[in-house]
C-alpha cells in the first residue's frame, strides 16, 4: 500500500544544568555536596511539502527562487515543467520568478505552508498579470484499489470547464479559471479525458494510464486565443504522488 504520509521531524538537544547546594547544619557549614540534575528540552521543527509548476502560457522559461535562493537545479523551467515535492519548514516563504536571462523579479508571492501539509504552486497568466496560485493538496486516503484525480482550470481566457471521460461520464463540472476540485477516487486503468465548455470538447488528453494508489492532477493550460509567443490551449496530466 502506497501511503502519502507527511512527517513532522523532531530534533532533540540536551542541556545540563548544575545546581550547587549548600547545607547548613547549626553553625557548621558543609561544603562539597553538589547535586547535578539534567533536564531535556525538545525543539520541534515542523515540515511541509511543496511542488512548483510553470503554467504561464508563453514561450518563456523561468528561474524560481525560494526565500532568495535559487530553487530549480536543472535549468530554467519551461511551460508545463514541474518540480516535484520537496520538504520545507512550515511557515511563510517567499516564491519569486525571473526569466532565464535576467535577475529581475517578475512576480513573487508569500506562501503560508501549514505543518504536515502538501501544496502545489503554479505560475499562471502572463505579462503584468503573471502570478502564483497556491493550492493545498489534500491526499489523505491510501488505497490499493483506486487512483485519485482532480482538475484545476489554469487557462486565463477559458470559460468554466468540465472534465469528462471520452464517450463517458463527466467527472468534474464547471471549474472557472483558478478553481480546483478535490481529489476523487477513480478506477485505475487507461483513460482518454476531455475538457469541455458548454458540452463542446475543447481539449483531448488521450491514453493516460492511472495506477492504483496514485494521485493525479489534470490542468487546463495555454490560451484559446493565441498570440505569436503564446502557448495554445490544452490539457496536462501531473502525477502528484
Amino acid at each position: 500500500m502506497l501511503t502519502f504520509k507527511l512527517i513532522a521531524m523532531k530534533i532533540s538537544t540536551k542541556t545540563g544544568i548544575k545546581k550547587l547546594c549548600k547545607l547548613i547544619i547549626g553553625a557548621i557549614f558543609l561544603f562539597g555536596l553538589t547535586l547535578a540534575s539534567c533536564s531535556k528540552e525538545t525543539e520541534s521543527v515542523a515540515y511541509s511539502y511543496l511542488s512548483i509548476a510553470n503554467a504561464s502560457p508563453t514561450l518563456g522559461t523561468y528561474n524560481i527562487y525560494l526565500d532568495g535562493t535559487k530553487y530549480n537545479t536543472s535549468g530554467a523551467v519551461a511551460f508545463g515543467g514541474v518540480i516535484a515535492y520537496s520538504s520545507l519548514t512550515a511557515g511563510d516563504h517567499t516564491l519569486s520568478f525571473t526569466t532565464e536571462s535576467s535577475s529581475n523579479v517578475l512576480t513573487s508571492k508569500t506562501v503560508s505552508l501549514e505543518d504536515n501539509e502538501a501544496y502545489s504552486a503554479f505560475l499562471i497568466d502572463k505579462g503584468d498579470k503573471l502570478e502564483v496560485l497556491l493550492v493545498k493538496d489534500e491526499m489523505t486516503v491510501a488505497s490499493t484499489e483506486k487512483a485519485f484525480i482532480r482538475f484545476i482550470n489554469l487557462s486565463p481566457d477559458a470559460p468554466a470547464l468540465d472534465l469528462s471521460v471520452s464517450d463517458g461520464e463527466t467527472l468534474i463540472s464547471d471549474k472557472a479559471y483558478k478553481s480546483a476540485s478535490a481529489f476523487q477516487a477513480i478506477d485505475p486503468k487507461v483513460y482518454s479525458f476531455e475538457l469541455k465548455a458548454n458540452g463542446i470538447v475543447k481539449a483531448l488528453l488521450a491514453d493516460q494510464t492511472l495506477t492504483a494508489g496514485k494521485y493525479y492532477t489534470i490542468i487546463s493550460r495555454g490560451l484559446i486565443t493565441v498570440g505569436e509567443i503564446d502557448q495554445p490551449f490544452g490539457a496536462q496530466l501531473i502525477t502528484n504522488l
